[in-house]
């Protein structure tokens, strides 16, 4: 996003030669001298630089394959069969080559910055001006530096165990091949506590957001929303192997055994404990948050009122948002996949377009935006779009079809390029939009989780509040908030949490993990499924199905392409966003729900240049949320009017097993019910297996070569 100091300064400078026949494929310094590295911390940012230049692709790769894809919320565009990344998403139906390329990066590119950090900080450990600051208690530039490196180290650990379970774990630089001869793996909780226990002390010698610090490196703040989020991680259910030793750790059983591949779903016995601590320095995040803040009030004026998108926008506008602990910072011209895989699709050309392609590999469930959502909820229409970009400047319905662009479903409206102010046309994937990673929305639900989990109600009621609050109108404050919070307790609280997760983070691929901690992943499977097909079977014989919450969603819309202008004069998609109280007799309805669409007002001048019929580039629609009969009055007046029937639900029908069975095969209709616990762990590689020595093995039901 912004020409961060570290992408203009050298390359990281351990990268000399790596270990030869490592399981680990770390890298490893050989004749550098750490006095020189070290001897500024300018120096000595400079190694911090490539870490976070590595964290860049690592965490994108089975992000992309299976974390924002993977969930209740959440799913890929294309057909089962068209790709091998769905079989780990759907839990492993079928084998599974185990050294699919961006499993092992992760494995690797991981391990590289767990060292390099390990390096790092044992040059600074001795480093006088360290030693006096850790003395004093006072920070200082040296122990800022050093609790960013420990930040890549526990960030890549939380990563490591999330993706393959039990790792192999060491806190000091690996120097030789040597040194890794009888490494193994390590119980998952030692690694949480190691990690946990040093980032309290360094925690509070690390400078806090604001000043020169922004969100776009690690601070203080991230360092204790880590130390919370690793203990809430150690809490949490998850799976573990039954032909290894945990040793004297017992668990709380979800379930049956898995016998064949040996694996079992649980959680540490002393979760409680682990709780506490994550309440505990979730607290402190949300106590002394430096310059971050909850996005509570909308300040672009008159004509907006909607605070969660505004947060979005801000990424989009090329800025860090006040809400964010980390942004995972990108420059123009730099490869990333915001908004390309993340975003709002577009069927442009890889360059210079209008905009360019953006292929849309995060899709949200129509279930979810449809049912879940309060209609009254301002962050429905934020989280997924019903229009994509034709990519010459325009709008084009999504469909049900399978595919990408705009077939494939609902995708992530977080991330439109055509609501920057200044999009990026010379070539996709380098809009410069930074990945928003970490926010106090979040952070503050989590809090919730964790206080309402260890008996503190009235701290995660008021956190849930705080967060719930914004999504919706004074008017609604008392019903929606108050009542609704306030109505819940022990498991229903828990419950609404973890829903209220669930609508706050939709297509930010948080949903997966969360509900595979909470123990409820296995049930959400099979909700989902029977949700899916309930309103498939009623657009099948009805041709609409109407959710709990009273929205409809119906096998055809009516749509009509226009000129914005010719609606309004005064009207602008991208500074006005839909009033509250309008309504469908408003001439403005059609183009203005569903909200938080259009495409760029500087494209006019390309927009003149194209032929009368393109330069209809806004879509008029009617019936979205609530079934028009197409024989009605209303339906005939619609039609008359230029409006046309635009295949909508029909194509959940046409795909109804893409989008139900295909859904998380591996977890078939009874998994649940039998309590067969969920696979999700990812294999190890052949050529980490065949250099360890003997000292890993493949578990949980994968092949080994």
């Amino acid at each position: 996003m912004k020409k961060l100091f570290y992408f203009i300064l050298t390359a990281c400078v351990l990268m000399n030669i790596s270990c030869e026949k490592d399981f680990l494929d770390v890298q490893a310094p050989s004749s550098v001298d750490d006095n020189f590295v070290f001897g500024t911390p300018e120096e000595a940012t400079k190694v911090l630089a490539g870490m976070y230049d590595i964290w860049h692709d690592l965490d994108k790769n089975l992000y992309y394959d299976v974390v924002s894809v993977g969930s209740d919320s959440e799913h890929h565009p294309e057909p089962y069969s068209a790709q091998a990344r769905h079989i780990p998403m759907g839990l492993f139906p079928v084998p599974y080559d185990i050294n699919d390329g961006n499993a092992l990066n992760t494995w690797n590119e991981g391990y590289e910055i767990i060292n390099r950090a390990n390096i790092m900080m044992r040059a600074l450990e001795s480093n006088p001006e360290y030693q006096k600051a850790v003395t004093s208690g006072t920070a200082n530039a040296w122990t800022q530096l050093y609790g960013e490196a420990l930040c890549h180290r526990a960030t890549n650990y939380k990563l490591l165990i999330m993706y393959f379970g039990d790792v192999p774990y060491f806190d000091y630089p690996i120097t030789s091949t040597a040194q890794t001869d009888t490494l193994g793996f390590t119980v998952r909780d030692k690694v949480y506590d190691g990690e946990i226990a040093a980032l309290k002390k360094a925690a509070p010698l690390m400078y806090r957001l604001g000043g020169n610090l922004t969100a776009e490196r690690f601070s203080g703040n991230y360092a204790d929303y880590l130390t919370g989020r690793l203990a809430f991680d150690a809490a949490g259910y998850q799976l573990r192997r039954t032909d290894f030793d945990y040793g004297n750790i017992t668990f709380d059983q979800w379930g049956q055994e898995n016998s064949t591949w040996k694996a079992k779903y649980v959680r540490n016995t002393n979760w409680q404990s682990y709780m506490q601590t994550a309440k505990e320095y979730f607290l402190k995040v949300v106590n002394n948050p430096g310059s971050a803040y909850l996005i509570e009030t909308d300040t672009r004026g008159a004509k907006f009122d909607n605070p969660f998108q505004l947060n979005f926008q801000k990424l989009l506008d090329l800025e860090v948002s006040p809400e964010s602990l980390f942004e995972a910072g990108y420059t123009r011209t730099q490869n990333s996949d915001w908004p390309y895989s993340w975003g709002r699709p577009s069927g442009g050309a890889g360059s210079n377009d209008h905009p360019n392609k953006c292929y849309g590999q995060g899709r949200i469930n129509p279930y979810y935006i449809f049912g879940d959502f309060d209609p009254a909820d301002k962050r429905r229409d934020v989280t997924a779009c019903f229009t994509g970009n034709t990519g010459k400047a325009g709008e084009i319905l999504m469909s049900f079809a399978r595919g990408n662009r705009e077939k494939g479903g609902l995708a992530s409206n977080k991330f439109d390029e055509s609501r920057m102010n200044d999009p990026y046309i010379p070539r996709q994937r380098q809009s410069g939009v930074n990945w928003q990673q970490v926010r106090l929305g979040e952070v503050m639900l989590d809090l919730a989780y964790a206080a309402a989990a260890t008996g503190d109600e009235a701290t995660a009621k008021t956190y849930f509040k705080k967060v719930r609050a914004r999504a919706f109108s004074a008017a609604n404050q008392a019903t929606k908030v108050t009542a609704y919070v306030d109505g819940m307790s022990g498991q229903t609280l828990l419950n609404g949490i973890e829903q209220e997760l669930k609508l706050e983070t939709g297509g930010e691929g948080k949903r997966r993990w969360d509900t595979i901690l909470f123990g409820t992943f296995p049930k959400h499977i099979q909700e989902m499924r029977n949700n899916m097909r309930a309103m498939i079977a009623g657009l099948e014989t009805n041709g609409y199905y109407t959710f709990p919450n009273g929205v409809q969603i119906s096998s055809f819309v009516f749509t009509k392409n226009l000129k914005i202008k010719d609606v309004d004069p005064g009207l602008d998609l991208l500074t006005y966003q839909t009033p509250a109280g309008l309504t469908e007799s408003d001439s403005k309805y059609p183009v203005l729900v569903p909200g938080w669409r259009g495409t760029n007002n500087g494209w006019a001048d390309y927009l003149a240049t194209l032929s009368p019929a393109l330069q209809k580039n806004h879509i008029a629609i009617k019936g979205m949320f609530r079934y028009i009969d197409p024989a009605s009055a209303e339906g005939l007046a619609l039609l008359a009017d230029g409006y046309v029937k635009a295949p909508w639900g029909s194509n959940l029908v046409a795909n109804k097993v893409e989008y139900t069975d295909d859904f998380f095969l591996g977890y078939p209709d009874g998994s649940f019910a039998a309590g067969v616990p969920p696979r999700y762990i990812m294999p190890l590689s052949y050529s980490t297996l065949s250099t360890s020595n003997g000292n890993l093995t493949q578990g949980y039901g994968h092949a080994s070569e």
